[in-house]
């Protein structure tokens, strides 16, 4: 062992520059394998901190929308109680009822007011989940006070610094003065898909009055925890599937989804209010991406061993006639492989440490390094398996030299120098794929960024205020400034609708029609510009509104049935489903169509757009869309926040551009084409260090026949003709191989998208001409080099 560890350090020194590229190889690509890992670890890891997270599931619901199916995460609080009592089968249900926009919350002595988001749960919630620990207070106590409020660690930070909470008094302003108790304050880890600012739970009145409400469908999601050994097997699911047919007039069916695959597993649009959605997709690219890498380390150690074998032919020989079995070589050349690859890992390790931010900020994750035994053993194998790729080709190639043919001259055939160049044309083809995939990447998200989607959504300012039907004043006050473009007050940003069910009664029959639903008010569509194609747009006559409440409220009392006539606008999409010929006039239960707008993306580019209902609900505008001039945007906000706290001095002034919104939403794919971008560098780099290598090696071994063209006259631009023509051959033929590879991928990965980018034949051109020229670059300065050199050099001992 000590022998072939002085073997393989003198090896190590005595060829630097075969040494250093194929180090430096082994740690970019160990150093990515092992960032990839830290990352895929982190996304496998998510809502798997709560005990006996195997038996959790969140209870997904089934509407028809026309003639689709649709999954959501949305469902309805009594469901979670039902299903507890007719289900012995399952052990806890728990419903948490989301707040459609942020409350004010201050501390009782003063400061500044926080705002926060809220949840109302019932006690189950604790049962179910128990990685929530209580870093103050504790659930027991918490769920006894109808007072009490529960906050986030993160909350209980912004209120009271590292001070204790637990006990302090707070005051709310959203609706009306609340005053709470705080009884406890729960740390939400950061690979939990459930977020929250605050939580009510079932002790406090408002919460115990909707745990019976079967409506706000888009606002609740109810979870489940079963029994031990219970499970969800087909006649549970045949049974708790109609189970709110079964307790209300909703047609919706019920599925369940394992806890654990919420984050990656989730086929549906999420909740608003699911936080690090991902997906499954990811976790395969990004751990191929890491596999692609290691190859490409490892064919460099391949390339360069094969490379100088020759060089070592002697060594390799005098060993075998002094009786040195296969076995044995195998054994040093392992150990060579095994001695870099340790080295090397080290070296990553710290790499990893050192770039860790950067690639925290590249891929919008806070991951760290922790030693655990885990780490340590995958670390472990990973080294094993990489020094096995790399080592075993070079080992089984030199131990098989036949000595006879050693001393009588001989050299790596020209079979096995096809093969070593084939290996560099395979990392060619790999760096080739990544340049094509990034290409794709950043022209879909551009394309993404300018497409137009129906509706101008520069330069708003999206605000929180809670104002409902008392926004007039605030409104005019905000357009006095002649930077303030318009201001249209709605329930949610743009990006955020709610799915709602309706009954539509359309030539006899009764069906019912989901749809996206959004809450406006008259100024929605100067605002966005948006195009009215039939009729007119909604009127701001609040009195025929609360005219038509009290007509329906008066009916049920005397017992007479009114249906309301409350107006709306539909968009194009809405009107095909509906089939009507003249859609003014017509009703969808108890609203009745005014006008119809041209269709508008208000989702994200995944989805094709679908049908839509504007409505003017002044209890659910609590949102200013404001629009202001692309210029001194700074002192508009600082104008815009004046204005707000002159009618909101109870609330926090928070907004947010529509633009971020909107583009928060491709989070993932932004993520995705940075580290795509990061790994492209780093294959390119390690098919550079290759291709040097390769270089180095086939000019070596015709220094001589350089210098016998050199007397002969051969001019240097043919013998840089010469040396080069090779390696343009290979990275052609990786062109050819790469291309089809990446269109097919990219493809693919493009049919997530209802709108997308075409795939362009110049990106392809592009990666290929940008590989030819990055291994151009490489070899011709070391092929100058031997075109340049006296040919005395080479010859003199001929």
């Amino acid at each position: 062992m000590n022998h072939q560890l002085k073997i393989a350090t003198r090896n190590f020194f005595k060829k630097p520059v075969y040494s250093l590229i194929t180090f430096f190889g082994f740690t970019i690509g160990i150093s990515a394998c092992l960032l990839i890992y830290l990352w895929v670890y982190k996304e496998l890891s998510y809502d798997k901190f709560h005990l006996d997270d195997s038996r959790i599931y969140r209870v997904l619901t089934l509407s028809k929308q026309g003639n689709e199916i649709v999954k959501s995460a949305g469902c309805y609080a009594p469901v979670a109680a039902t299903l507890k009592k007719d289900f012995p089968q399952i052990e806890c249900a728990a419903f948490l009822y989301f707040s459609s926009e942020s409350s004010p919350l201050q501390r009782e002595e003063g400061g500044e007011k926080v705002e926060a988001e809220s949840v109302w749960v019932n006690n189950d919630f604790f049962s179910i989940f128990n990685g929530f620990p209580f870093i103050e207070g504790n659930a027991f106590d918490a769920i006894q006070d109808p007072n009490g409020i529960i906050l986030s660690e993160r909350t209980a930070r912004k209120l009271f610094g590292n001070k204790s909470a637990l006990g302090k008094t707070l005051i709310s302003d959203k609706y009306f003065k609340s005053i709470y108790t705080v009884r406890g304050v729960i740390r939400i880890p950061k690979n939990s898909h459930i977020d929250f600012g605050y939580m009510l739970t079932e002790a406090n009145s408002t919460v115990k009055q909707y745990m019976n409400y079967w409506g706000d469908k888009p606002f609740v999601h109810v979870y489940i925890k079963l029994q031990k050994n219970a499970q969800i097997d087909p006649s549970f699911l045949q049974l708790a599937s109609n189970q709110i047919t079964k307790y209300s007039s909703r047609t919706d069916k019920l599925l369940f989804q394992p806890l654990a695959d919420i984050h990656l597993y989730s086929d549906y649009t999420t909740s608003r209010f699911d936080q690090h959605i991902s997906s499954y997709k990811y976790v395969w690219i990004f751990s191929g991406l890491a596999i692609l890498i290691i190859l490409m380390a490892s064919f460099n150690f391949s390339v360069l061993s094969v490379a100088r074998a020759s060089e070592r032919s002697v060594e390799i020989g005098v060993k075998k006639v002094n009786g040195a079995g296969r076995s044995q070589l195998i054994a040093q050349f392992m150990g060579e492989s095994l001695f870099q690859t340790i080295l090397a890992s080290f070296l990553a390790l710290i790499l990893v440490g050192f770039s860790l931010p950067l690639f925290n900020q590249l891929s919008g994750t806070e991951i760290s390094v922790h030693l655990s035994f885990k780490l340590v053993v995958n670390l472990i194998l990973l080294i094993l398996v990489v020094a096995v790729l790399a080592g075993i080709y070079p080992s089984f190639f030199m131990s098989f030299l036949n000595p006879k043919n050693i001393f009588q001259g001989g050299g790596i055939s020209g079979s096995k120098t096809n093969f070593i160049r084939a290996l560099v044309a395979v990392q060619f083809c790999i760096a080739i794929f990544f340049m094509i995939a990034t290409g794709i990447f950043v022209k879909q998200l551009n394309y993404i960024r300018h497409k137009d989607l129906g509706l101008d959504h520069q330069n708003v300012v999206v605000i929180p205020t809670g104002l409902w039907y008392s926004n007039k004043a605030f409104k005019e006050e905000l357009l006095q400034n002649p930077d303030v473009l318009s201001v249209s007050a709605g329930a949610a940003p743009i990006d955020a609708g709610w799915e709602v069910t309706l009954p539509l009664n359309h030539q006899g029959t009764i069906d019912s029609l989901t749809v996206s639903m959004y809450c406006v008010d008259e100024d929605f569509v100067k605002t966005y510009h948006l195009e009215i194609v039939k009729g007119k747009f909604l009127g701001m006559d609040y009195s025929t509104y609360w005219d038509e409440f009290s007509k329906a409220n008066k009916g049920r009392k005397e017992g007479k049935e009114y249906t309301m006539s409350m107006p709306v606008v539909i968009n194009e999409s809405a009107e095909k489903m509906l089939g009507f010929e003249n859609p003014i006039g017509q009703r969808i239960g108890e609203k009745v169509i005014v006008g119809v707008v041209k269709d508008f993306n208000f989702q994200t580019l995944y989805h094709p757009i679908g049908p839509v209902i504007l409505m003017n609900d002044p209890q659910n505008i609590g949102t200013m869309n404001v629009k202001i001039a692309s210029v001194k945007k700074a002192a508009t906000l600082k104008y815009i926040r004046h204005v707000y706290q002159k009618y909101r001095d109870q609330r926090a002034f928070s907004y947010r551009f529509l633009d971020d919104l909107m583009q928060q939403e491709y989070s993932q794919d932004t993520r995705l084409r940075n580290i795509t971008i990061l790994f492209s560098l780093l294959a390119v780099s390690i098919a550079v260090l290759g291709i040097l290598g390769m270089a180095v090696f086939s000019i070596n071994r015709k220094i001589k026949e350089i210098g016998i063209r050199k007397v002969n006259g051969a001019r240097v631009s043919e013998i840089l003709t010469m040396l080069n023509k090779d390696f343009v051959k290979w990275v052609a033929i990786a062109f050819v191989i790469a291309t089809p590879l990446a269109y097919y991928a990219m493809n693919k990965w493009l049919e997530n998208f209802a709108y997308k980018t075409s795939l362009n034949w110049w990106i392809f051109a592009m990666a290929g001409v940008l590989a030819l020229g990055i291994a151009l670059l490489t070899v011709s300065w070391k092929s100058w080099k031997a075109a340049t050199r006296n040919p005395v050099e080479a010859l003199r001992y001929e």
